[in-house]
């Protein structure tokens, strides 16, 4: 039997979508903000209570398979850490798989669209802290989105709060001040999120983070979404609410800003 064999027969990854995940943007630069990705894939191992590589090895590990497997840029690097299969000593795997970034310049020049969704994130999970591989729940809330010709969903959570996105974070913004839910409405804490956040402390735009009502979104001046292949990218509607996108806007500030920083760091 060889490994794959052994991984499709035994490993909890396979079996029980036992296993966690982070995604990569990879640039010209190189994978992008690498240190912040190990963080929270760690935090996820230690709930799981899986062996992950420490920084120095996750990231070799890493760099080996970009050199090793060349391809345009920028794309996506997607990297799984299995749960392995303690009963049969079949340890966690790192794996790595690779797909185009999916966003194209039109969506950031007129933003994307939001479906509001029927279901709901459960704040009290375990799994809303981490990057999960049992992720079903985000794909059928996604296709339930397109299906209202939307890019994206939108959950509340089950106390009525705004969470997130199906696989992005939200922002909104009302009088220059820049609001996003707190981890406590069940949103998983991005790397862009912590990005802009910071960014945002940097420019002197006031921050708040709380438990926030639809009806605070909808009568936001601008709202928009992040994840580490969007980046920043604007909402012009939310179903059938137009948010227009307005120029030299607390928006377009930050996302000269996150550009500067593309450009500026690794």
């Amino acid at each position: 039997m060889n490994p794959d064999e052994t991984l499709l027969s035994h490993d909890r990854l396979a079996l029980f979508g036992y296993g966690i995940f982070e995604t990569l943007l990879i640039t010209e630069q190189g994978p992008r903000f690498a240190d912040l990705h190990w963080q929270r894939m760690k935090r996820g191992a230690d709930l799981l209570g899986l062996e992950l590589p420490n920084l120095t090895e996750w990231l070799q590990r890493v760099q080996e398979f970009i050199d090793q497997t060349p391809d345009d840029l920028p794309y996506a690097l997607r990297i799984t850490l299995s749960g392995g299969a303690p009963l049969v000593g079949l340890p966690s795997r790192l794996l790595f798989h690779k797909r185009l970034v999916p966003y194209t310049p039109a969506q950031y020049a007129q933003g994307v669209r939001l479906h509001l969704l029927p279901s709901l994130r459960n704040e009290q999970s375990p799994l809303a802290s981490i990057k999960s591989t049992n992720y079903l729940e985000n794909i059928l809330a996604k296709e339930a989105a397109k299906l209202q010709g939307a890019e994206e969903g939108l959950w509340l959570n089950t106390k009525g709060y705004l969470a997130e996105g199906t696989m992005s974070n939200l922002f909104f913004i009302k009088d220059k001040t820049l609001f996003t839910p707190s981890l406590s409405s069940g949103c998983l804490p991005g790397t862009r999120r912590q990005i802009v956040l910071s960014l945002a402390q940097s420019l002197q735009i006031p921050i708040q983070e709380g438990l926030y009502p639809l009806s605070d979104l909808m009568s936001s001046d601008e709202l928009f979404l992040t994840n580490a292949l969007m980046g920043i990218m604007p909402v012009s509607q939310v179903d059938d609410i137009l948010f227009p996108l307005v120029k030299d806007s607390t928006l377009r500030v930050l996302e000269s800003a996150y550009k500067d920083l593309m450009r500026s760091s690794s």
